[in-house]
């Protein structure tokens, strides 16, 4: 369909209104020259839409000006049918070209940000991370994400940037309720720009949100919808094209997989949390004299590596490696683990054997092996004459430095064994504090006696103590 215009503004004003695959527009015009024109339509409307300049002044100032505002073609006056159908026909060959090498270069952005997302295995900072990309790479200025609950077939918000929402209750839409609904019910995009001829119940939507353009993604996996990207723009941008629509459906593809590996990620942790309690439990039903030992052992190092600023992902390690720490005591003979008095030099020898026997347990599980190496050297001393090699200071793996440490205020204050009674908080502080530098990391020691009183089990920290002297670089 052709759509003429009477002067360079009224054409200004269709091609902002609706889309077209191709402008022609002369240079001399009433209201709006052809120059301002283009310049407009490319600074407001589009950077892609192809333009052919029509003139009957051709110099070679207003061809190479023509050109610097972003025309694919010049037509000189008079001209045959022939010469505009060639200028049409190869402006449109150029503009798909361009259009061809506009998407594979984001494209190329795509395969990194696809690492990144394959890479994160949290669900809720996964979430985040796509929001984020899809907003970076397409210039929304709100986006949001909705996932599909499988139980009552309804979307709920889990991410989203540019919006204010009240996070105190939880945000659900119905399919066939609002865009995203109406995205979802039907399972196919939705690319809306206010100046197209709307229907009026999407109209409504978008005026209510105070929306210029929007773009809705389902995301499918395996033929199932699994939630929806929202992308809206509200000021007066460059509205939302086919090529992000595009670029979008791909990162969505890639955010679809990467939820899905979440998912399975967050059930095979749930299965490995399942057999870390089993074991604990294992231990235990062997010792009564420790039950629930590896449980305030747990509590105490995540709560120190919190301390320490650690990362998420070494705080859930250390918390494994805190619950298993005594695993390897499985392989120690009942004769020994249980008896009632002090042990022998050689069954003291044999007990010193159980954080390897614990390594041997766990390094088939690939997942464990850090927890298995901060097992192995949890008994090591600070001023390198512990064992099980006689590492010391930094050459010993923080988590076991902050095993050591929780281990020992266990065992004092605790009734580990039958023929030692346990002590008052603050004497193990006390021990912990003069063990410091020989025993223990005085960094170690420092961040949980913040957590201990944090906790108010103690009621003030020593004098050397600061909670800013407890953070590890």
């Amino acid at each position: 369909m052709v759509t003429t215009a009477v002067d360079g503004e009224d054409g200004y004003g269709k091609v902002k209104k609706d889309s077209f695959d191709l402008v022609i527009t002369d240079i001399k015009m009433p209201k709006l020259g052809g120059m301002a024109l283009i310049q407009k339509v490319r600074e407001e409307v589009s950077t892609e839409t192809p333009i052919i300049v029509i003139t009957g002044h051709a110099t070679i100032d207003i061809a190479i000006e023509s050109l610097k505002h972003g025309t694919e073609g010049f037509v000189m006056k008079p001209f045959t049918p022939k010469e505009l159908i060639e200028a049409v026909t190869d402006a449109l060959r150029k503009s798909n070209i361009a259009k061809e090498n506009i998407k594979l270069k984001a494209l190329l952005p795509l395969f990194e940000v696809n690492k990144r997302l394959l890479s994160e295995l949290n669900i809720e900072r996964l979430m985040d991370t796509i929001v984020r990309e899809a907003s970076k790479y397409t210039g929304a200025e709100r986006a949001s994400l909705m996932v599909m609950n499988k139980e009552d077939g309804s979307l709920s918000l889990k991410a989203y940037m540019g919006v204010d929402i009240d996070t105190s209750e939880t945000v659900k839409i119905r399919p066939g309720e609002g865009i995203a609904g109406m995205v979802a019910e039907n399972m196919t995009p939705l690319l809306l720009d206010h100046r197209m001829d709307l229907d009026p119940a999407l109209q409504e939507m978008m005026n209510k949100r105070e929306i210029r353009s929007a773009l809705c993604m389902p995301i499918i996996i395996k033929g199932d919808l699994l939630g929806v990207l929202n992308l809206a723009k509200v000021t007066e941008v460059r509205p939302f094209t086919h090529s992000d629509m595009e670029m979008v459906s791909v990162l969505c593809g890639q955010a679809g997989i990467a939820i899905e590996n979440a998912r399975l990620y967050e059930k095979l942790e749930s299965s490995y949390i399942g057999i870390i309690a089993t074991l604990a439990s294992t231990i235990e039903a062997r010792d009564p004299y420790t039950a629930g030992h590896a449980m305030r052992m747990a509590d105490y190092c995540r709560s120190i590596t919190v301390e320490l600023g650690l990362s998420d992902h070494y705080v859930e390690t250390v918390y494994r490696a805190a619950l298993l720490h005594d695993i390897g005591k499985i392989g120690i003979p009942d004769h020994i683990l249980l008896k009632i008095s002090k042990l022998t030099d050689e069954e003291y020898l044999i007990m010193k054997g159980h954080p390897e026997i614990g390594v041997k347990i766990l390094e088939g599980i690939v997942d464990f092996r850090d927890v298995g190496t901060i097992i192995r050297h949890h008994h090591e001393f600070y001023n390198g004459k512990g064992y099980h090699v006689g590492l010391s200071r930094e050459d010993i793996p923080l988590g076991s430095r902050i095993l050591a440490v929780a281990d020992a205020y266990e065992a004092m204050t605790t009734t580990m064994r039958p023929y030692r009674m346990p002590v008052q908080p603050l004497d193990a502080v006390d021990e912990l504090v003069r063990m410091s530098e020989i025993q223990f990391d005085p960094r170690v020691v420092d961040a949980f006696l913040a957590v201990l009183a944090g906790k108010g089990i103690i009621s003030s920290l020593p004098a050397r103590v600061s909670p800013d002297n407890a953070k590890l670089e």
